[in-house]
């Protein structure tokens, strides 16, 4: 069970790292998603800064899940941002189905809908199998472990970042491209 456990946290890492450097890579996109969930009028200011609030806490939780994997307090943080994204989806699909969700940035055209809702409650899953303790042995990682792993996600955010910001370009130039 306490590999189950350490395969959902890595791949949930990974998860919030790819969303999270795809939504920094369009955060004025991701903003107008987050202005559908919010029933105040903000400010474009505060809906950026929202949008950025929650696209560094998805890389921050990412990174500290993959490359700290005995931290304490990550696995039930990770479980509960998880438990927003199925807030959020389902909210999202009874009052803007078919509307954008910007989950993943530029890199995918999801919108508000029943496939989306499965999906948040499959990382939601996963994020709570992460939550099965794992022997203290299994996640004592050495520093330079650590650190190689913290270049893993960062890497991986810039990866997703690049892409997104790719695929937002081409969008501009080519509005019939997919």
């Amino acid at each position: 069970m306490a590999i189950v456990a350490l395969a959902a946290k890595a791949i949930v890492a990974v998860i919030l790292l790819v969303a999270g450097g795809a939504k920094l890579a369009d955060l004025a996109g991701f903003g107008a998603a987050v202005r559908l969930l919010v029933p105040l009028r903000l400010r474009p200011a505060w809906l950026r800064g929202a949008a950025l609030a929650i696209a560094l806490t998805e890389l921050a939780l990412g990174a500290a899940s993959l490359a700290l994997p005995g931290l304490g307090w990550a696995d039930p943080a990770v479980f509960a941002l998880s438990c927003g994204f199925v807030v959020v989806a389902a909210v999202g699909m009874r009052y803007h189905r078919g509307r954008s969700c910007r989950c993943f940035g530029g890199l995918t055209n999801r919108t508000f809908d029943a496939r989306g809702v499965a999906r948040a409650v499959a990382i939601a899953v996963a994020a709570g199998l992460a939550l099965g303790s794992a022997p203290h042995t299994m996640v004592d990682l050495s520093g330079t472990a650590q650190a190689l792993l913290l270049a893993a996600a960062a890497l991986t955010a810039l990866a997703s970042f690049s892409a997104a910001r790719s695929l937002g370009l081409a969008r501009t130039l080519d509005p019939e491209a997919p």
